[in-house]
């Protein structure tokens, strides 16, 4: 029965759209680097930030079209820190967020 059923089918090539372009690499103007470290140190993109004023730097990046943040911890940074951290970042307009090690 199957050899039989099998010889009616019609096998053809199915047609596989490639990715679509403009969702290319993100230039590093769309990326913070947002790093913690000990003692509740924490630094965007090189400059010592507040934990309280990290929304605000955050959403000036965004006005000034960074779209992702990266999120690492060097020595000394605590969980909590990341989680708080974490939970500022996601009430920003920030369109994706990596923690990183």
């Amino acid at each position: 029965f199957f050899m039989l059923a099998s010889t009616f089918l019609k096998f053809s090539a199915m047609p596989i759209a490639g990715a679509k372009g403009g969702g290319g690499t993100p230039s590093l103007d769309e990326i913070a680097l947002i790093q913690l470290g000990g003692e509740s140190s924490l630094t965007v993109n090189g400059q010592t930030v507040e934990l309280q004023n990290l929304r605000e730097r955050i959403e000036s990046l965004v006005e000034g079209g960074v779209k992702r943040a990266l999120v690492r911890s060097r020595t000394g940074a605590s969980v909590q820190d990341i989680v708080k951290v974490l939970e500022i970042t996601k009430a920003t307009r920030l369109e994706n967020v990596v923690v990183v090690k």
